[in-house]
């Protein structure tokens, strides 16, 4: 697998900041959280995924971050609902 060197970097940037252990924690982690995003109905190109991952970057520079554990619970209650909604038969393929 050959990654991108602007992505090679952000994996570097976030191991050298602590926020993963190794490469494959982050990569792991990103997989993760792209399947979860997948699995609630989001559906992203490349290209929004990358700006998605950038304006994240941004916003931790920034100091615009959310508690970890607030985000879980913001997360399950959105899987929740989703889960309660009904769905066309569209939808449920």
């Amino acid at each position: 697998m050959t990654l991108k060197p602007e992505l090679e970097k952000l994996i570097a940037d976030e191991v050298h900041s602590g926020r993963a252990s190794d490469a494959g924690e982050f990569l792991n982690r990103a997989v993760y959280h792209y399947a979860l995003a997948r699995d609630l109905g989001e559906d992203y190109s490349s290209e929004a995924f990358d700006e998605m991952i950038a304006a994240g970057l941004r916003d931790i520079d920034s100091g615009e971050l959310i508690d970890g554990e607030e985000a879980s619970r913001h997360l399950r209650a959105l899987n929740s609902q989703r889960r309660n909604t009904p769905r066309t038969p569209r939808e449920a393929v």
